[in-house]
Parts: structure tokens; C-alpha cells; sequence
């Protein structure tokens, strides 16, 4: 299968007009971007649906390892909920690149409130065999 980035992402798609078009920066060993998430992505009433939590965390952990000069898909995620994560607010979401062995690479990531961690992540990562020379 050969993946082409067409710009129309959900998530970073700066071709996406229904998009949150997020615009990920480098700080120290993390990859980070901010967010509001609004009222009609939550789950309970002013809490994000936690699918949209964990696709946060997916996309943050596929932009490090991005950063990181590596093309890698999703391989698993896994996601912890710390604490009810808010819409309508401000949030930090971070990612940051483990240990690669061969086509495999680890990413991990957060999001956060006010400082607090809400969600955390963690993922694997595959380099596609087309790419596994890359």
C-alpha cells in the first residue's frame, strides 16, 4: 500500500476545512501542540469523548516520530484516562519517541490541563516494508 499525505488529515490536514488543522513545534525531546476541543466532540457534558482522546495522542505520537525523520504507521495504541479531559479549554498534547528496533519504533504521549496530565498514550510504530530502508 503506498500512503499519501493529501493534507487532508483531520487532525493537521492544513487541506481539511472540517479539521482542527494543528500545527505540532519542537520543544527539547517533545513534540507539542495545543488545542481547544469544542462542546460537540465530548462524551459526558464537558468532557472530551474519549475516542477523540485517544486519536489526540495517536496524532501526537505519529508527529514525533515524524520529527524524528522516521515514516512509520500505527502499529497499536494504548491509552490511559487519568482524569476527565475538558472541551472548551485549553489543552498542551506531547509526544515523544522511545526505542526503535528495526521496523518498530515506541512513541509516547500526554495531554494536559492546566498543567495536569489527563491522558497519557503509548504506541508502537511501523516503518512500512516499503520504506524499512528509509
Amino acid at each position: 500500500m503506498v500512503f499519501t499525505d493529501d493534507k487532508r488529515c483531520f487532525f493537521c490536514g492544513e487541506r481539511n476545512p472540517h479539521g482542527f488543522s494543528l500545527r505540532f513545534q519542537s520543544n527539547g525531546e517533545w513534540t507539542e501542540t495545543r488545542v481547544v476541543l469544542p462542546w460537540y466532540l465530548q462524551g459526558f457534558s464537558g468532557v472530551a469523548h474519549g475516542g477523540i482522546v485517544a486519536a489526540l495522542l495517536d496524532e501526537v505520537m505519529s508527529h514525533s516520530v515524524k520529527r524524528a525523520g522516521i515514516f512509520a504507521v500505527t502499529g497499536t495504541l494504548q491509552v490511559k484516562y487519568l482524569k476527565p479531559c475538558p472541551t472548551e479549554r485549553i489543552l498542551t498534547i506531547r509526544g515523544k519517541v522511545g526505542e526503535r528496533v528495526g521496523r518498530i519504533v515506541e512513541a509516547f504521549g500526554e495531554i494536559l490541563y492546566d498543567g495536569e496530565r489527563v491522558a497519557e498514550g503509548r504506541g508502537t510504530f511501523v516503518v512500512p516494508k516499503s520504506r524499512s530502508d528509509a
